[in-house]
């Protein structure tokens, strides 16, 4: 019970103070905050996002072991409204809970706010409270029956949030601190909160959310048409563990190493032996990754997966990781529903739109091509390895190509996070140098498949065909055509997802930016395709024939598009289909 109520207190320490409360009453408000507790300081995300059924979903994250950890609590509009107890039901990782009808969670009830207001004093959980300060402060104090514990509460009925508690007879006490409120963080600041980041394209699938606003009265789900980036996976350059232990190895022969040195050389032959044999392959972890995508579609949709009448028809590229990325997903449903029918294709033929490039897609990615010198300078400019190599060998001046080697130790680095070896080498970067480099991979995604004017964005237009087979899947399922079908399943490349991302026009993936400096600032790979990233287009039809809706959501939580939207989330599928074949006409137009 104690460990329970230790969690509890530590999730409420994630409310936000009282100057907040008046800017609470939009939708959905994000707020980090650090709490300490015994000496220790934990700094914890989370999104409060008010429903439009009444009740209140709390999502939230914090970065443990270079990895995003994630969880939710649901409150029922019942107990928003009249709740009288507080959950005490401790926060794991991957779990996404529905409170019980009388439970709030980090907040009271506006019943119980408006008591303490207004009479003075509130029963929560079974505890007398009595209100010690001014009713019309902006954040109330309350004492306990005996008077030795303290709880501060924001004085706001949209959202009450508990802010702080003092004398807590467990001895566990709190005050909360709002870090940032209502304000995008900056990449430099997303992957010092998780170096893992500084991946991009190798950051490790950190979503475990499977958010979704509430559904509009009268629709239900009737089709899902996807699009999966293969799960995490080992290095496929597997010359750069030679390259690296090479110039450690040298250095070593002549005493060149630093202790540190000497270490990491120990730590890169244990990457090198568990790699060897396995570059490019889908890890453990990646089919760990789509089974729990699997899963929880399964679980939020399970209608979709009724074997008595549902049809799965799932597509792969005819690379081994991603046919093992559609195994494991598939095999997940089918252990969850033995009579689910699942088809599942991988077809040279089907490359044409799972990932397909066009004529100017490759001239811009020919290794002959100008602009990677250009990619060569910008690197060489922000990358600055001079600590990195002091740190590792006696006479840095010693090293042939510090920022080559600096960019292999990286590589292999941020591999790490996919393939568990056991040992890590996050921890010789500073935070700085992590950004750095990012940087100049992020350059290198951005130039290559999104919308950059520079090269009249040959990536999206590459995804023309892939949009089209979405666009053309869920019309006839729309129009009932399909009615033996209730999912389609498409597994692929993380370069074929940033195309159509952009295609679609999702925003965050549709930038268009000429200059180099800003890529970073408004285009982040790892916020788009980390390994195992997924799209999910969700079609909503209604009994009533009213018109049909879709709900879009890029690794587990909805996305947006340049268009009206309905019910905190839904669109017209009407509007959807006509942006989309106006952007797969001018991509099939382009001269």
């Amino acid at each position: 019970m104690l460990k329970s109520i230790r969690y509890l207190l530590i999730l409420s320490a994630l409310t936000c103070v009282g100057q907040l409360s008046a800017a609470m009453d939009t939708a959905c408000d994000s707020v980090r905050l650090v709490y300490k507790l015994h000496g220790q300081t934990r700094r914890f995300s989370t999104t409060f996002c008010r429903q439009p059924d009444g009740s209140v979903t709390l999502d939230w994250e914090i970065e443990r072991n270079l990895r995003m950890w994630h969880g939710s609590y649901t409150m029922l509009p019942e107990a928003v409204k009249s709740g009288d107890a507080l959950s005490y039901l401790m926060p794991e990782d991957g779990n996404h809970v529905t409170l019980p009808a009388n439970e709030t969670f980090a907040m009271l009830s506006r019943q119980s706010l408006d008591s303490l207001v207004t009479a003075g004093h509130a029963t929560i959980g079974g505890i007398g409270w009595t209100l010690v300060s001014a009713p019309d402060a902006p954040v109330i104090e309350a004492t306990a029956a005996g008077g030795t514990t303290r709880m501060s509460v924001s004085n706001n009925p949209v959202l009450p949030l508990i802010t702080s508690m003092q004398g807590n007879p467990h001895e566990i006490n709190w005050t909360a601190t709002p870090i940032q409120h209502r304000r995008a963080k900056t990449a430099r600041e997303l992957i010092a909160e998780c170096p893992g980041r500084s991946g991009g394209i190798y950051y490790a699938y950190p979503h475990d959310s499977d958010v979704m606003p509430a559904m509009p009265d009268g629709y239900e789900v009737t089709f899902i048409s996807h699009y999966g980036r293969h799960g995490s996976r080992w290095i496929i350059k597997t010359w750069e563990y030679d390259e690296a232990i090479a110039a450690l190895d040298s250095a070593a022969r002549l005493d060149g190493l630093t202790p540190l040195g000497h270490d990491v050389l120990g730590r890169l032959h244990v990457f090198e032996q568990q790699a060897r044999g396995n570059a490019g392959a889908l890890s453990p972890l990646g089919e760990r990754q789509h089974r729990g995508i699997a899963r929880r579609l399964h679980d939020r949709f399970p209608r979709l997966f009724d074997g008595s009448h549902a049809r799965v028809v799932a597509h792969s590229s005819i690379e081994p990781r991603c046919i093992m990325s559609m195994s494991a997903f598939s095999e997940q449903l089918k252990e969850l529903n033995p009579r689910l029918t699942v088809n599942r294709h991988a077809a040279p033929g089907d490359m044409n739109f799972i990932s397909y490039s066009n004529a100017d897609m490759k001239a811009v990615n020919a290794s002959t091509a100008d602009w990677w010198n250009d990619l060569t300078a910008w690197r060489d400019s922000v990358v600055q390895p001079g600590r990195l190599m002091a740190s590792l060998f006696t006479d840095p001046t010693g090293v042939p190509d510090p920022i080559r080697l600096a960019w292999i130790l990286h590589d292999i680095a941020i591999d790490g996070q996919d393939v568990e070896p056991g040992v890590d080498l996050m921890d010789i970067f500073t935070t700085d140098e992590l950004y750095d480099l990012w940087s100049a991979l992020n350059y290198k995604m951005y130039y290559l498949h999104g919308n950059n004017p520079v090269t009249g964005a040959p990536g999206p237009r590459s995804a023309a065909n892939l949009l089209t087979h979405f666009v053309n899947d869920i019309d006839s399922m729309a129009a009932g055509l399909r009615p033996d079908r209730t999912v389609t399943l498409r597994f692929g490349h993380d370069t074929a997802l940033l195309r159509l991302l952009a295609l679609m026009q999702i925003e965050g993936a549709d930038a268009s930016i000429a200059n180099p400096g800003q890529y970073a600032d408004d285009w982040q790979d790892f916020n788009l395709t980390p390994m195992a990233a997924n799209l999910q287009v969700i079609l909503l039809t209604s009994a009533d024939g009213d018109e049909p809706l879709v709900l879009i959501r890029l690794n587990e939580r909805p996305a947006r598009l340049p268009l009206e939207s309905l019910h905190g989330g839904y669109y017209r599928w009407s509007d959807v289909s006509r942006l989309w074949q106006q952007a797969i006409d001018s991509a099939n137009a382009y001269k």
